[in-house]
């Protein structure tokens, strides 16, 4: 599995209830607005059927997930929640320093051991690009996060020019 799906995963998962709720409120709103409208019922049918459809992948996803970090230690855990899942707990105090050079490392580490594992129950490329990718919500997820890792890379790319050019002008 592509790391940037797993960090799809990773950033959606604590916003899944709020959608699979809001997923429920379009179906009765749709439902209760097919009795107006004049569109052919197996349209409104079919987007119904479709949002329900979304809603099972969005439990799906949270069960999965749930399933995956349950396989990690609770330091482990500790990195996810710093990174992934902010503002759960903002005022904790973590076992780790966020800013040094092990954080990133160890960071990098579990995302690619959360992929492996996510992989192994079943979430391969193929089914996050067919099912994940097919609802507006996580496209959205892996756009923001493709952002991030483009602008992440660009700023290391300029501090690792300025740290040569540093150091080329005082040897």
């Amino acid at each position: 599995m592509k790391e940037i799906y797993a960090k799809v995963m990773l950033y959606s998962y604590r916003h899944l209830p709020k959608i699979a709720d809001q997923i429920d409120e379009l179906v009765e709103k749709k439902a209760l607005s097919s009795i107006s409208d004049c569109s052919p019922a197996m349209a409104q049918y079919r987007k119904i059927v479709d949002l329900t459809y979304q809603k099972q992948i969005v439990l799906s996803l949270l069960l999965n997930v749930k399933t995956v970090l349950g396989k990690f230690s609770e330091a482990e855990r500790e990195y996810f929640e710093y990174k992934y899942f902010r503002g759960v707990s903002s005022a904790k105090n973590y076992s780790f320093d966020p800013s040094s050079r092990n954080y990133f490392r160890v960071q990098n580490r579990l995302i690619k051991k959360f992929a492996k594992f996510a992989e192994k129950i079943g979430y391969g490329d193929e089914r996050v690009e067919k099912e994940l990718l097919s609802v507006e919500f996580f496209r959205e997820m892996l756009k923001r996060a493709e952002e991030k890792e483009n602008a992440d890379r660009k700023h290391a790319e300029v501090l690792l020019a300025f740290n040569r050019e540093k150091r080329a002008k005082t040897a």
